[in-house]
C-alpha cells in the first residue's frame, strides 16, 4: 500500500503497487474529462501558491505596521492558525470536493504564517547586526526598518534555497525515477508526525510561561543538527507529494484531486522553507558572530 506522510495525501493511499497501475500505450496516463491531470494539478498548485504568497505578503506588512504583535501573543496566534489547519485539513481529508475552496483559503493561512516565521526571523536577526555595529560598518543606531531590512537577507536566502532544494528534488524524481518505497514512506510518516508534537508542544511550553523546548530552539551544535534534520524530513515529504500526484494522475483520480494535491504539494514546500530559514538563522547565530 503506497502511504503519505502529509496528512493532506492521505485519500491518494491505494492498495496497490506501481506495477499494478493501469497507464494507456506509451506509459502516459489518459487524459479524460473530469479526471485528474497533471497539467491541471499544475495550475490548481500555482494557484494556491500564489495565495500563500499573498497570505505571507500581507502577514508581513501587518507585522511591519504593528497591525500582528510581534512578541506578546505571537504564540497564541500560532496556535490558532496550526490548529485552523488542522480542523481545515480533516474537512478536505473527509471530503476532498471542497478542495477547490479550502485549498486556496488554507494555503493563504499556511502562507501567513510562513510569513510571521520570515519577519520574525528578519526581525531577530536584524536585532543582532545592530547590536554588533562592526558587523555591518554602522556608525550610527539603526531604525526598526533598517534593522528589518538589514535581517531579511536571510529570507531571501532561505527562498532561493527552497526553490533549489525542490527543483533538484523534481528533477531527481522525474530524471533519475528516484521512487520512496512503502517502508520509507511509514518511516518519514512518523518522523513527521513527531516533529510536528515536539512543535506544538514546544509552543505549548512557551505560551505557558516554560520557554518552550530546551536544546532543539537553540542555535547550539544540537539545534543546527535538529534544524538539519528536519530540512532532509521535509525535504522527503516534497519528494512524496510529486511521487502522490503522479499516483493519482495515472489513477485517473476524480478533477478535484487537482486541488487537493496541489495544497499537499504547497504545504510541503512550505515547510520546507520555513525549517531552511531557521537553520539559517541557527547557523548565523552561532557561526555570525564576532
Amino acid at each position: 500500500m503506497l502511504k503519505s506522510s502529509n496528512p493532506a495525501l492521505k485519500p491518494f493511499e491505494q492498495p496497490q503497487r506501481w506495477d499494478d497501475v493501469q497507464t494507456a500505450p506509451g506509459g502516459k496516463a489518459k487524459a479524460e474529462p473530469g479526471v485528474m491531470t497533471l497539467g491541471g494539478t499544475i495550475q490548481a498548485s500555482a494557484i494556491q501558491m500564489g495565495c500563500a504568497l499573498g497570505g505571507a505578503f500581507l502577514t508581513w506588512i501587518g507585522m511591519n505596521q504593528g497591525w500582528i504583535p510581534l512578541e506578546a501573543g505571537s504564540v497564541g496566534i500560532v496556535l490558532g492558525l496550526f490548529a485552523v489547519l488542522f480542523i481545515g485539513g480533516i474537512f478536505m481529508r473527509k471530503s476532498p470536493q471542497l478542495s477547490i475552496v479550502l485549498g486556496p483559503i488554507l494555503s493563504a493561512l499556511y502562507g501567513g504564517f510562513a510569513g510571521m516565521a520570515s519577519f520574525f526571523v528578519a526581525w531577530a536577526l536584524g536585532s543582532q547586526l545592530a547590536a554588533n555595529p562592526g558587523l555591518i560598518n554602522a556608525a550610527d543606531d539603526l531604525t526598526r526598518d533598517q534593522v528589518i531590512a538589514r535581517g531579511a537577507g536571510v529570507v531571501l536566502n532561505a527562498i532561493l534555497l527552497t526553490f533549489g532544494v525542490v527543483l533538484s528534488l523534481l528533477a531527481l524524481f522525474t530524471f533519475g525515477k528516484f521512487r520512496l518505497s512503502g517502508t520509507a514512506m511509514k518511516i518519514v510518516a512518523t518522523l513527521t508526525m513527531a516533529i510536528m508534537f515536539t512543535y506544538v508542544a514546544g509552543m505549548v511550553m512557551r505560551l505557558l510561561g516554560f520557554g518552550g523546548m530546551p536544546l532543539i530552539h537553540e542555535a547550539g551544535p544540537v539545534g543546527i543538527a535538529f534544524s538539519g534534520f528536519v530540512v532532509i524530513v521535509a525535504s522527503f515529504n516534497v519528494l512524496m507529494s510529486f511521487q502522490t500526484i503522479e499516483m493519482g494522475v495515472q489513477n485517473r483520480f476524480p478533477k478535484h484531486f487537482e486541488w487537493y494535491a496541489g495544497y499537499a504539494l504547497v504545504t510541503a514546500v512550505i515547510w520546507l522553507y520555513i525549517e531552511i530559514l531557521y537553520l539559517l538563522y541557527k547557523l548565523y547565530l552561532m557561526f555570525g558572530r564576532e
